[in-house]
């Protein structure tokens, strides 16, 4: 999902929308907001999910299902922010030219798999996650 959200999101959201839509807030606004609704979307799918995985789960993990039910809409919700923030720096990048654009996009690459690393190491992940944040941003260029 790491990928998926940090990685892919991004360059689909940006394949979709032209150098001239761009150019009209209205019309961006719009896409912010459909953008925004499907956090919506995602967010009332979280239990559900989490009941489709099933497995056994331990007391500790019975008792932390709330939390961890809220830590994932929460971590969800911020991910995709950062979505948004990265199309507008792909945008920014295309519009500089194919060299631009694929140094940024390498950059997103590199930043994705740095967040999979951290997700995958040992430990309290939702802790991590807590302090570090779910998605990725891009650094201005």
């Amino acid at each position: 999902m790491n990928a998926h959200i940090n990685y892919d999101l991004p360059q689909a959201t940006l394949s979709v929308i032209t150098d001239q839509d761009f150019e009209d807030p209205v019309l961006i606004a719009r896409r912010r907001r459909d953008h925004e609704r499907i956090d919506k979307i995602l967010a009332r799918r979280v239990t559900a999910e989490d009941h489709a995985i099933g497995g056994a789960r331990s007391a500790l993990d019975r008792i932390l299902t709330p939390a961890n039910r809220l830590s994932s809409r929460r971590f969800l919700r911020e991910a995709r922010n950062k979505v948004w923030l990265n199309v507008a720096e792909l945008q920014r990048a295309r519009l500089d030219g194919a060299d631009a654009s694929h140094a940024r996009l390498a950059e997103l690459e590199v930043l994705s798999a740095a967040k999979i690393a951290d997700l995958r190491r040992p430990g309290q992940v939702l802790l991590r996650l807590a302090m570090t944040g779910f998605g990725v941003t891009l650094p201005p260029p």
